[in-house]
């Protein structure tokens, strides 16, 4: 389970009390990357983390949540993610997402953490090694059911983290890019 944002702000999780980080985006080095201090500073919202999901990550400064298992049609020729939650507007949804038609250049932030979830479920080392840090950062800016192209925002991050002198992560970032660059690719072929 994730919690997901820059605030540090109290959450529950049936019960238990918890602490996320301590992040400020004045002091970032993300400052002027696509997590804005305006996200940051949006407010406090309760939400709920829930247990029993492959997937479950909820934003304190946006009030977004996602919950995600395989839906029961999910097969291993056309893998279907049942994504529910709560988005930026606090309107609840519930969809099914086929894995196989994700477009990275044109994906929900719902989508990609989907794809996402899905290779790691596989066992893909690209997609494993990376802490999701920029991914899961979509939820604090971005509603969860909008477009946008993750081929542009991961770039966009890349490029910050070189630009800010830190090299560690950028080679893990390219490689879970372009893994889901791939996987569109090979699948779109398929068809």
């Amino acid at each position: 389970m994730n919690v997901f944002g820059l605030r540090s702000v109290n959450y529950s999780v049936r019960g238990y009390q918890g602490r996320s980080s301590n992040f400020s985006a004045q002091s970032s080095i993300f400052q002027g990357s696509p997590v804005s201090k305006e996200a940051a500073a949006a407010g406090n919202h309760h939400v709920t983390l829930k247990s029993g999901y492959l997937y479950s990550a909820a934003n304190p400064s946006s009030g977004q949540e996602l919950h995600m298992n395989y839906d029961e049609t999910s097969s291993e020729d056309d893998p279907v993610m049942l994504v529910t939650g709560r988005d930026m507007r606090g309107n609840e949804f519930s969809k099914k997402i086929h894995l196989n038609e994700i477009d990275p250049e044109n994906a929900t932030p719902a989508e990609m953490t989907a794809l996402s979830v899905h290779l790691r479920e596989q066992g893909d080392k690209s997609v494993q090694t990376s802490s999701g840090i920029p991914l899961m950062a979509t939820g604090s800016q971005y509603d969860l059911n909008s477009k946008m192209n993750f081929k542009q925002y991961y770039n966009d991050w890349i490029s910050t983290l070189e630009n800010s002198g830190i090299r560690h992560n950028v080679d893990i970032y390219k490689s879970e890019l372009e893994r889901y660059l791939f996987y569109y690719a090979h699948n779109k072929s398929a068809t």
